[in-house]
């Protein structure tokens, strides 16, 4: 059903309000909501605002707004649809509280991440149509805008998402003890994250993977599987409920993490409100193939590359380099690669996001990662 447009577009802003990436009120997104809910949905959503409540709450306001007799014959019902789509998840400082999903990253993943049928193939079908505009706008003076926005961010804002390193592999070690603070945002601590959330660990269905598959994309080319996201903490909870997510042991999350990135992967932490001071929410493992972050960007959209970076890499001894360049396939942002003509490795300090695929990679002592926390934005390339 078509929703009243003025309706939508406010929700819209509350759901902006409570996070740095902002998701334009275009005619796709518009469609995704009509897609989503029901005017109904729609108005109560709009009453909860953007504050924080308790289901007992959440409760009487919709006896409140339908009355005693609609709640007995609805709410059940009511509610379940709401928490199923994650139009509301668990707070950030008490799960027992309730707030208002962000969009993207937000509801639309959450929601169409799990076992696909028609409604969810439909939705992400819909989100790539917006997400494509991402590159049809790449054109000179926007890229230039944006990447002037981007740089200014660098200076005024916490980055959006982290990226970490996992078993830490020629990494060199922090010599200090961790603090909680350390655990949920030191690179190469993604295990002692995993393990500080060990009873509420789940993997969901990668959105990009599954769009790639239905698109006619065929398979990840990293051979990854289409369940790649794990999620961490009361909101990982939520997603098993309701059949999004399978819980995971300890044990299975870190088997993961280990072959993912010795795949290629990128482990990309979200968080509340995509803002690196806040809690963590979902790890994402993210190639260059699928991703929706790191291949669109190597094909020229607007880049959304803006990150927190733990570590760097060092070189060791450059004479060992054979030239094959795994690195430059491997890196995320194009920030490293052998130069045939030149024969030497090139980098770029400024678009390396850290993610230490090129010492993964590497069959040889190359290079290491080293501590070095810095915030991140790749600057948009030209369209391919």
């Amino acid at each position: 059903m078509k929703l009243p447009e003025k309706k939508v577009k406010k929700l819209i802003g509350m759901m902006n309000s409570l996070t740095q990436v902002k998701i334009p009120p275009m005619k796709p997104i518009l469609e995704i909501f009509d897609m989503a809910m029901d005017e109904k949905t729609l108005d109560y959503l709009l009453r909860v605002g953007t504050e924080e409540h308790t289901l007992r709450d959440l409760k009487k306001l919709y006896i409140r707004m339908y009355g005693r007799a609609d709640y007995n014959a609805n709410w059940e019902n009511f509610w379940k649809e709401i928490y199923e789509m994650s139009f509301l998840i668990p707070g950030e400082e008490d799960s027992e509280k309730f707030l208002l999903a962000t969009i993207f990253p937000g509801w639309i993943e959450l929601s169409v991440s799990g076992p696909l049928n028609n409604k969810r193939a439909a939705i992400i079908e819909k989100f790539m149509t917006f997400w494509d505009l991402l590159r049809r706008v790449n054109i000179a003076p926007i890229r230039m805008l944006t990447d002037i926005q981007g740089m200014r961010e660098l200076k005024t804002n916490e980055p959006h998402m982290s990226t970490f390193l996992s078993t830490g592999k020629k990494a060199v070690p922090l010599n200090e003890p961790l603090t909680s603070e350390h655990q949920v945002r030191t690179a190469g601590d993604v295990y002692e994250l995993l393990a500080r959330h060990k009873d509420q660990l789940s993997v969901m269905n990668c959105i990009c993977r599954t769009h790639k598959q239905i698109s006619g994309g065929g398979d990840c080319s990293y051979g990854l599987p289409i369940e790649g996201c794990i999620n961490i903490g009361p909101l990982s909870r939520q997603l098993v409920d309701n059949g999004i997510s399978r819980r995971l042991t300890y044990e299975e999350a870190c088997n993961l993490i280990e072959d993912f990135e010795k795949k290629g992967c990128i482990h990309t932490l979200f968080h509340y409100g995509s803002s690196t001071d806040k809690e963590a929410i979902n790890i994402c493992n993210c190639c260059n193939d699928c991703c929706l972050l790191y291949s669109s960007y190597q094909k020229g959209y607007i880049s959304k590359v803006f990150v927190k970076s733990f570590y760097s890499p060092q070189m060791i001894d450059e004479s060992r380099c054979t030239g094959c360049n795994k690195c430059g396939k491997y890196c995320a942002t194009g920030a490293t690669y052998y130069d045939k003509e030149a024969k030497k490795l090139v980098f770029d300090y400024d678009s390396c996001v850290g993610c230490g695929q090129c010492v993964t990679q590497c069959a040889f002592d190359v290079r290491k990662m080293v501590p070095d926390e810095r915030p991140v934005f790749a600057k948009t390339r030209k369209r391919a």
